[in-house]
């Protein structure tokens, strides 16, 4: 943060630069400063949301690969659903 205390956006808006700022804490990034026209907010929120949706798709999957259960056919899968919903009813 020390970083925008030292390069305010709104210096960082008259240079008219292009490209994104990135916002750092104790260095490493927290945050991405970027222009964007007065008409895409609404776009680009959506796309970040996209975004990050994927990025958590992608962790899962990679979680799930980890720990072997991206292997698991759907048979084993449902056997695993029912296996926990029955112990859920007997609580």
């Amino acid at each position: 943060m020390s970083e925008l205390k030292k390069k305010p956006a709104s210096q960082w808006l008259k240079t008219g630069r292009k490209d994104d700022l990135i916002i750092t804490s104790k260095g490493q990034p927290v945050a991405v400063l970027m222009r964007i026209g007065a008409n895409s907010l609404k776009s680009i929120r959506s796309l970040l949301r996209s975004v990050r949706a994927l990025q958590a798709q992608a962790a899962l999957q990679d979680a799930a690969a980890a720990n072997g259960t991206a292997t698991l056919s759907i048979s084993d899968v449902d056997a695993e659903i029912a296996a926990a919903r029955r112990s859920h009813r007997k609580r």
